[in-house]
């Protein structure tokens, strides 16, 4: 082909507009995050012989029409790349760069992304040829915005908030930003010991979270709730609320509730002796009985009452511990502790007991001998101490029926006695003794002072009177 014909070639491509440049638009990186975050918006193209770059222009989508944000210029041409009037809410957030001669490139520099930065863009450079002025135009670039989600609004709020009952389920709301693309919450019951020290995890991946998307932004605000059963496990249970954004919990992004009180009636009534002894002598030393429980209010000191199952409405104290000071072997009995709290207007008891026996005293003799070297001796002499200890007891025990005996004949009735002269009539009365003597003919009548005399002396046999 003559140099000619080339040049004809060249002549028709432009009057038809068949664009001999090529044209590109990439943003770097693709997602930008709400806030101050480096993205790039670049334009970039080739030239080819004999045509000239006038001008180039990165467009955005807006109502669905593409309208230019910013224009820029080459290096011929001595003017600063400009925000136009579509692209005044860029102001303040972007750096506009013309092409240079090493760098055929327009470009947008963002310093801070917002909301609105998230479309559709695309690039048209303007050059002059043999054939006049005509554009190219790349391809479509987007930016996806994403926004960080946040620390939930607050700890969560639950109803009833105050009250709680093992029983009652309990309603636990959060809310707060969740992010873009939309995230959500997550919830963890943590049960503890009344050390507070968490002893069961249980979390909830499922509970539904509601969002919308926040005025303004383009970040989703969700609302979440979680209902639970209270159990007296529940006492002091912590509820967290957390978020999980793009699938992976957010380990600092939470808040939780302080130690929920959960009410229960008392329960678990235990009563314990020290000593520990089976069983205790008259007359040993103190017995403490203590009494322990669970329940939530705790029972209180007064809330403890003691009782002999003998005699059971009658208190024999209150506290969480009861002493039975004078062991004697009446004080056989079982021991009942009953144990009350109370709560939202309602009281509730709970008892149990314990068997204190007590026994008589077992008193051994010890006597000292002289045994013998042989043990024959030994063992004679050991029952004859036997017997002699045994036979004195019984002696004893007969004297004082004996003497219990007569006091009581003294006092009601009178004693006839055979006497040698005669019929003596001897009458014990109250401070006085009288005698009569059967031999005269008139009777003598003596009256001697007391009864007393004759009470201490025990004298059985009379003497004659005269």
């Amino acid at each position: 082909m003559s140099v000619k014909n080339i040049h004809v070639v060249i002549v028709l491509f432009s009057l038809i507009g068949i664009e001999t440049i090529n044209v590109q638009i990439q943003a770097t990186p693709s997602e930008g995050i709400i806030g101050p975050t480096s993205v790039q918006l670049r334009c970039f193209y080739t030239t080819a012989v004999g045509e000239f770059v006038t001008g180039a222009n990165i467009l955005a989508k807006i109502n669905g029409q593409f309208k230019t944000l910013a224009t820029f210029f080459p290096p011929t041409v001595p003017l600063n790349a400009t925000l136009t009037t579509d692209g005044n809410y860029l102001t303040s957030r972007v750096t506009l760069i013309n092409p240079t001669d090493s760098s055929l490139t327009a470009l947008i520099q963002f310093s801070e992304i917002a909301c609105e930065d998230e479309k559709e863009y695309m690039c048209q450079v303007a050059y002059a040829g043999s054939g006049g002025s005509v554009s190219a135009s790349s391809g479509v670039a987007n930016i996806n915005v994403k926004g960080n989600p946040e620390q939930p609004d607050s700890v969560p709020s639950y109803v009833p908030s105050a009250g709680i009952e093992e029983g009652n389920s309990v309603v636990f709301t959060c809310t707060g930003n969740v992010g873009k693309p939309q995230g959500k919450f997550r919830w963890v019951r943590y049960r503890r010991n009344s050390n507070g020290v968490a002893i069961q995890e249980t979390p909830y991946e499922s509970e539904t979270t509601t969002t919308v998307q926040m005025p303004g932004t383009c970040t989703f605000n969700g609302t979440s709730q979680l209902t639970l059963k209270m159990g007296k496990s529940d006492n002091n249970v912590v509820v967290r609320c957390q978020v999980v954004y793009q699938d992976v919990p957010q380990g600092s992004l939470y808040h939780q509730t302080e130690g929920v009180n959960v009410y229960y009636r008392v329960r678990n009534v235990q009563v314990t002796k020290s000593p520990s002894n089976p069983s205790f002598a008259d007359g040993a030393g103190p017995i403490t009985l203590t009494c322990t429980s669970d329940g939530n209010p705790a029972v209180t000191n007064t809330g403890y009452t003691w009782y002999k199952e003998s005699r059971y409405y009658v208190s024999l104290g209150t506290g969480s511990t009861y002493v039975i000071k004078n062991v004697v072997v009446n004080d056989t009995d079982n021991y009942i502790c009953a144990a009350q709290n109370s709560f939202n207007g309602q009281t509730f008891n709970m008892k149990n007991s314990i068997h204190i026996q007590i026994d008589f005293t077992t008193i051994e003799t010890m006597t000292t001998i002289q045994t013998e070297s042989t043990s024959s001796n030994h063992r004679t002499s050991r029952i004859k101490i036997e017997k002699e200890s045994s036979t004195a007891v019984i002696s004893i025990l007969i004297a004082v029926v004996a003497v219990l005996t007569v006091l009581q004949l003294g006092e009601i009735v009178g004693v006839y006695i055979l006497h040698k002269k005669g019929m003596v009539q001897f009458k014990i009365g109250k401070k006085e003794t009288v005698y009569a003597d059967a031999n005269n003919d008139s009777s003598q009548i003596h009256v001697y002072s007391t009864m007393n005399s004759a009470e201490d002396t025990g004298n059985s046999q009379y003497n004659e009177i005269h």
